[in-house]
Parts: C-alpha cells; structure tokens; sequence
C-alpha cells in the first residue's frame, strides 16, 4: 500500500511507531480528537538527525554553508546557511522560507544564490515571483544569519523526478 510513496515510504513506518495508524472509530468529537493527535505524529519536540555541513564557500560578500539533516523519513533536507563574510559574533537570526508555487524541482534555490550562479530556469522564475531578487542574500548582506532549506515536498525534499506525473515532468522540462 505505501509503495506508492516512494522515497517517503518510510514516513509511514515513522508514523506508525508514534501510534496507531489505523484505529477503529465511530464518527463523532471522540474520533476527531483522535485524528488530530495522529497527524500530530507526538507530543515530542522535532529534532534535526544527523547534521552535516556538506561544503562551504565565500561569494559576494557572504559566507555560505550547503547544511543538511534527517527529519526521520524520507531523503535528506538540504539547506543554505548565509551569513556576512568576517563576521564572527552572533548575528540576528532569518529563517526564508520559498514560495509554494508549482515548480517544485527547486525550493531553496529559489530565494537564495549558493555557491554556483542560479540556473536560467530560477532566473526566469525570481522573474516572475521575487522581483528577480536572491532576497535571502540580501537579508545577509544587511547582517542577517540566514537559513534557507528545502521545504518538504520542493528541491532536495521532492520526489525524484521519474516518480512526478507526466504533466510534472513536462512542466519540469518545459523550465530547464
């Protein structure tokens, strides 16, 4: 049943060993308080497993790392962490989050420069949705530390393309 999922089929065995997927329940307030506690996973605080620091790198002005973690299920997250070059003491903290849009084969790259210059296809798309600015760059060049991950579902988060609905992979080809 959850083959479907592909690279996120684990999530079901994470959600399962928190509780009882498939209880039995009558209609009513008793079973919707149920359901809420189920897709609340737990009580417990979410913590990031197994982080790493991938490469780092100095552009613009900016120091950056490409970090990533667990969340427990499916592929790792990736994200950039930007900050203003030669500056050591703790700075103000932003965490940019990109837009939901349909174009998921891209999320942190949509809203902030890495270590290598955007793609023609985030160009295009920063364009359209951001006013053509990396404005998590920005925010670091102003004295911002910056986080930007992949959400889930977007960039390092998304399902491989093979696995996406036809209509997906042509609008995926349509962007490169």
């Amino acid at each position: 049943m959850k083959n479907h999922l592909g690279i996120y089929s684990d999530w079901v065995d994470a959600a399962e060993r928190q509780a009882n997927l498939y209880p039995l329940a009558s209609p009513g307030e008793e079973t919707r308080t149920r359901i809420r506690k189920i897709l609340g996973f737990s009580n417990a605080m979410p913590v990031a497993q197994d982080v790493r620091v991938e490469t780092s790198w100095k552009r613009n002005g900016l120091a950056g790392e490409e970090i990533s973690w667990s969340v427990g299920y499916g592929p790792r997250t990736q994200a950039w962490f930007l900050r203003p070059d030669r500056i050591d003491e703790p700075l103000p903290g932003v965490l940019a989050l990109h837009g939901h849009d349909g174009f998921k084969f891209f999320g942190k790259e949509k809203i902030a420069d890495g270590e290598q210059p955007p793609p023609q296809a985030v160009r295009k798309l920063r364009a359209e949705l951001y006013e053509g600015a990396a404005f998590a760059n920005e925010l670091a060049k102003q004295g911002f530390a910056v986080l930007v991950p992949d959400v889930f579902l977007w960039g390092s988060r998304r399902f491989p393309f093979e696995t996406m609905p036809p209509l997906i992979q042509q609008q995926a080809r349509e962007h490169r």
